[in-house]
């Protein structure tokens, strides 16, 4: 039986959740068991592959912490939109306010729905830049003042029994992958709330433009030639004039709508109805630089945010180490029981030759491992045959380590690194494997095998030990596996 549809949040979510767990799952069953699932279906992109693989993996497993978040995701989002519309009928009826003393001031209402979202957009439009010198700091406070940055906190608030919500909107974040996430849906939930705003004063004006009778004028404590307006008029009015020229003012309404508040008489007589002219123009004004501008950030954000939701799925060690194993040809790393043959006894025949997983090049930490015990090791428990070995770290010269580097670095096949598992992971080392990953690309899996001290299996602290010194680095393709039974 199939998964019931999951949203691609709720399976960034969850899979690596999961497979954390699946952690206690045997290596060769766990190969097995993957490789099987893609055979399963047509050959696809590695994040269409992750989520097949999902549905047909936990089958049944609806207990689900992505579809809790899922749904306080949902309802922040229209939060934020019925907070916009809130505020987008509050401001459209200060900014249309008339009692038949004063016309609607044309200034004052664009300053309040065009120019304060205009100022907004430019200090949105900072956020998109990337964390370049300067501006961090700068970025960091827009992002937890805007609208978005309010809604992330209350996601946290409402998910607080999540561990891992805390970390999908951590801006700081050594994981590129989630500082992406959380850029991307700060500035989609605050492009929502922009874009309710818009709707709901562009609504709330026709509507008062259609029941009630309203007058338009323009005044300002500046000195304003008409003439000059008029002008600034036509340049605002630039983007429809072809389309709507109905909705350009003339200079003739310029000169006319002018009023000022001590001269009850200011306005010509007569001159109400046609002082309605402005209407077209406030309402594409709104359209044009208030509601466009917002849809299509909102649109570019929700693009960006699949995306970045995406990468969070992928950009993720255990992930790595699930695609690696999908991609094994069929294998069998080890025997189902290993049955000591007594003393004097006649040597059994020797085994059937297992297939293997690939090919891999070798690095042996600090003589962890000698160079045959890694060759069997590698074969029984990773299911890699090694194509080349190198030896690095305790005490060996710079120079040999260099050496190591360029021996395991060239890119070919992934690179298996065994560490000795009862010392733990030192600086020396963490820098041996950022050198490493450096010379390898982004793509090429490292996988660091802690190996323990004669016949014994590494122990449960020995592992989180490695597994919490290999996530500091911050690399997505980079995983600890001891392939144990």
């Amino acid at each position: 039986m199939s998964r019931r549809p999951t949203t691609l949040f709720e399976d960034a979510i969850d899979v690596p959740t999961w497979l954390e767990a699946d952690r206690l799952t045997p290596y060769a069953e766990r190969v097995r068991r993957d490789r099987g699932i893609a055979r399963s279906f047509a050959p696809a992109s590695r994040l269409q592959s992750v989520r097949k693989w999902w549905r047909e993996a936990a089958a049944g497993d609806h207990s689900s912490d992505g579809a809790r978040l899922v749904r306080v995701r949902t309802l922040v989002t229209f939060v934020m939109a019925g907070l916009g519309i809130a505020a987008g009928i509050t401001v459209a009826l200060a900014a249309f306010r008339y009692d038949g003393s004063q016309p609607v001031n044309v200034v004052r209402l664009l300053a309040l729905l065009v120019g304060v979202q205009l100022a907004f957009l430019a200090l949105t439009l900072l956020l998109l830049m990337g964390r370049a010198i300067g501006f961090k700091s700068f970025q960091d406070l827009l992002a937890t003042i805007t609208p978005g940055g309010w809604a992330a906190s209350v996601f946290r608030r409402l998910a607080r029994a999540s561990p891992v919500a805390a970390r999908l909107f951590d801006w700081h974040s050594a994981r590129a992958s989630a500082g992406r996430f959380a850029k991307w849906q700060i500035l989609f939930w605050s492009q929502a709330a922009a874009v309710a705003f818009n709707v709901a004063a562009l609504v709330s004006a026709i509507l008062l433009v259609t029941f009630t009778d309203l007058a338009f004028g323009w005044s300002t404590t500046l000195e304003a030639n008409p003439a000059a307006v008029s002008r600034a008029v036509q340049a605002i009015a630039w983007p429809w004039h072809t389309f709507v020229p109905g909705a350009v003012p003339s200079t003739a309404l310029v000169e006319q709508s002018q009023f000022f508040r001590l001269e009850s008489g200011s306005l010509a007589s007569g001159a109400s109805r046609a002082l309605g002219g402005w209407w077209p123009f406030t309402v594409l004004c709104v359209v044009t630089y208030g509601l466009l501008p917002r849809l299509a950030l909102l649109v570019l954000a929700a693009a960006r945010l699949r995306a970045a939701t995406g990468a969070l799925l992928l950009d993720e060690p255990r992930v790595t180490a699930l695609l690696d194993r999908m991609a094994a040809p069929e294998i069998e790393t080890a025997a189902e029981a290993h049955d000591a043959a007594p003393a004097g006894s006649p040597t059994p025949a020797a085994s059937p030759p297992r297939p293997i997983t690939g090919r891999a090049n070798a690095v042996i930490w600090d003589d962890s491992l000698a160079p045959d015990a890694a060759r069997t090791y590698s074969r029984e428990r990773l299911g890699f045959e090694l194509a080349s070995i190198a030896e690095a770290g305790g005490g060996r010269a710079m120079v040999d380590d260099r050496a190591a580097l360029e021996q395991a670095g060239d890119g070919a096949h992934p690179v298996v690194v065994f560490a000795p598992a009862w010392e733990p992971p030192l600086l020396e080392l963490l820098d041996f494997l950022a050198e490493l990953r450096r010379r390898l690309g982004t793509a090429a899996s490292i996988v660091v095998t802690p190996v323990p001290e004669g016949a014994r299996e590494v122990s449960t602290l020995e592992l989180e030990t490695w597994m919490r010194a290999m996530g500091r680095l911050a690399d997505p393709h980079l995983y600890v596996e001891t392939g144990a039974a």
